[in-house]
């Protein structure tokens, strides 16, 4: 009979399970005790290993082999656990290596100007060659060098008087700026745009900006390689939990190959992203070295027609008239006069701007209301100097503004466009004003076209910018859009002929606003109400669908309904009824909601169109509205005391 290893353990007895063990190890009893045993009894099917029969019946687990098994193992867990600690440290070494140089001497770009010498001099030091450490091997938009300022003031005891800010602004945007071609991919980020903006090039390094900041504040920068380095250095200094938060990954890297058996890229997504960076906006670039070649003031002194959109009230027309600075070529005042086509509203504005890096207009303009009405102006100049197209906006998010085109003018008549969009087919009489600049004194009916089956029964009034005409319509004039000709100047898709309104869309496609008005500003939103036409096909979205523009909607809201008795539509807000424009509800706890739960939440913003056919019909559409909580922390460089 083959002997049971286990028998023969040294310090076995007669007695089943008689090993002695240390004192510090200790088992539970056997509740079906036998002599010595000292591990819970199991059945015959227990898993536990090194278990044998003991002469008294029960199933127990031998003391000592169970207790060197144990020792065993742990010795085993405690060498991988020490195998991954190295292989972990061995990472964050090779991923957290220390900051390498700025970059070699000639890679940077010397700085000149006395004033940034001083003001930031005593800790970026400028070497033999005048360049200033980390300042000289970075470009960036106007708003990325005042941002900088001003995180220089907060974080590191900067002391800096407004005026020398802004000449170290204008140096560094002037000198170390961008080109046209780089500013302009991401000129939403400048203008404050709210976009769902989707960044292709790199999914790796969009997910590592992008959790706390848009993408349009890193590709509006250009750094070498270190100058990269050191960004992400900045980030893991301040921000410590950044690394187990996106720039790491998260678990074990995946082992299976790509479907094309290609190798996966195990990098950290950090990793990538710094690769993707450095390799696509890097510091010296042929767009940087040809622009600043040619780089000069821009002479816009004159008089600029503008066409625009006013979120809400729709097109304005007018005039701006600049007016250089004598003492500063790249200094501006404006004077501006435009109107609401659809109302007729007049505005005026008087302001001033600064042209820097030659193209990106920076200004601010108010009304006679004063400061409360005053509008930041954020435009990129076009290099012909003829045009300069942009945005003006206010608000505590910069969500109210318009979109705005400049285009130089001397003595020509231009045509700019009309208070109204779509004529009514076999419609008499349908007044049409049309807007514009040195519109003739003596414009006849017959020096207005508008196509086949549209006839100027009469001129009603005439204004240098602006002509009021009696439209005929004939029963037969084809639908669609007709350019407008009026004395020589001309306006493509002027107008559209329809018979009948047949939906009417929401826009925006969605919205957010944010409570506010207790400690924090309340973000707005407005909503628009636009009439189509089928077209010939007869169904709706498709490409020969007639825009007929923005319609008078009675609007109203209804529950987005996400959970049970969801009741946000008492609490998050109000819509006005006529204009479409959302006012969000005070920001904190509200105790009339359940939880005392802020007057955040989701509904629908419905917009309902009566028609005007026989007999009349009543069409509706309707959009979703987040609101959600203020912005608790951001760094904006257009705020002070932040």
């Amino acid at each position: 009979m083959a002997t049971n290893p286990y028998d023969t353990l040294p310090g076995s007895t007669s007695s089943p399970c008689a090993i002695s063990v240390p004192a510090s190890c200790r088992f539970p009893s056997c509740s079906r005790r036998t002599a010595g045993c000292r591990v819970p009894w199991r059945s015959q099917t227990s898993c536990w290993p090194l278990q044998r029969r003991s002469r008294g019946g029960g199933l127990c687990h031998n003391d000592a082999e169970l207790w060197r098994s144990d020792v065993t193992k742990v010795t085993r867990a405690m060498a991988v656990v020490g195998l991954l600690l190295v292989t972990l440290l061995a990472d964050v070494a090779m991923t957290q290596q220390p900051a390498a140089p700025t970059a070699k001497p000639d890679e940077g770009m010397p700085i000149t100007d006395a004033t940034v010498l001083k003001a930031c001099g005593t800790c970026h030091r400028p070497d033999d060659q005048g360049q200033m450490s980390r300042i000289s091997f970075q470009r960036k938009t106007p708003e990325g060098w005042q941002s900088t300022i001003q995180r220089m003031a907060a974080l590191n005891g900067l002391s800096i008087d407004p005026q020398t800010a802004r000449q170290v602004v204008k140096y560094l945007s002037n000198h170390l700026g961008l080109a046209p071609e780089e500013a302009k991919p991401a000129a939403w980020e400048a203008e404050r745009r709210l976009i769902d903006y989707k960044y292709t090039a790199s999914a790796d390094a969009e997910f590592a900006c992008i959790q706390c900041h848009s993408m349009g504040r890193v590709i509006s920068q250009r750094r070498t390689r270190s100058e990269w380095d050191l960004l992400i250095a900045m980030h893991r200094g301040w921000y410590p939990l950044v690394d187990n938060q996106v720039f790491r990954r998260n678990g074990p890297p995946p082992r299976d190959p790509l479907p094309d058996d290609r190798p996966r890229d195990l990098r950290h997504p950090v990793e990538k992203a710094i690769d993707h960076l450095a390799r696509t906006f890097p510091l010296k670039t042929p767009e940087w070295t040809a622009w600043s070649a040619t780089m000069r003031p821009a002479r816009l002194d004159g008089t600029w027609t503008l066409s625009g959109w006013d979120l809400g009230k729709g097109a304005v027309y007018g005039t701006v008239r600049i007016t250089a600075d004598p003492a500063a070529p790249d200094e501006f005042t404006t004077a501006i006069s435009y109107r609401v086509a659809r109302t007729g509203e007049t505005i005026t504005r008087t302001g001033r701007g600064l042209v820097y890096t030659g193209f990106q207009w920076r200004g601010r303009s108010t009304t006679a209301a004063g400061a409360d009405s005053a509008m930041r102006e954020v435009m990129f100049v076009d290099r012909d100097w003829r045009q300069i197209e942009g945005r003006w906006f206010m608000g505590g998010y910069d969500e109210v503004g318009l979109d705005v085109r400049l285009e130089r003018i001397h003595t020509e008549t231009r045509v700019l466009g009309t208070d109204r969009t779509a004529l009514k087919q076999g419609g008499a009489g349908q007044e049409l004003k049309i807007y514009g600049a040195n519109l003739p004194a003596g414009l006849r009916p017959a020096d207005i076209d508008l196509g086949p089956g549209l006839t100027i029964s009469r001129i009603v009034s005439i204004t240098p910018d602006v002509a009021t005409a009696a439209v005929d319509v004939a029963a037969t004039a084809s639908l669609g859009a007709r350019d407008l000709f009026v004395a020589g100047a001309s306006k493509p898709k002027a107008v559209v002929v329809f018979d009948r309104v047949d939906a009417i869309k929401v826009k925006p496609d969605w919205a957010m606003a944010r409570v506010g008005g207790a400690t924090f500003p309340k973000m707005l939103a407005q909503f628009e109400a636009w009439a189509f036409h089928n077209g010939a096909d007869g169904r709706p979205d498709t490409a020969d669908d007639l825009n007929l523009g923005l319609v008078d909607a009675a609007w109203s809201m209804e529950e987005y309904a996400a959970t049970y008795g969801d009741d946000d539509i008492k609490h998050v807000g109000t819509l006005d009824a006529v204009t479409g424009r959302f006012t969000p509800n005070v920001d904190g706890p509200n105790p009339v909601r359940k939880g005392s739960r802020n007057n955040i939440g989701d509904v629908w913003v419905v917009a309902k169109y009566t028609t005007g056919a026989t007999p009349a019909a009543t069409v509706r559409a309707r959009t979703h509205l987040l609101v959600t909580v203020p912005l608790y922390m951001r760094f904006d460089p257009t705020v002070g005391g932040q």
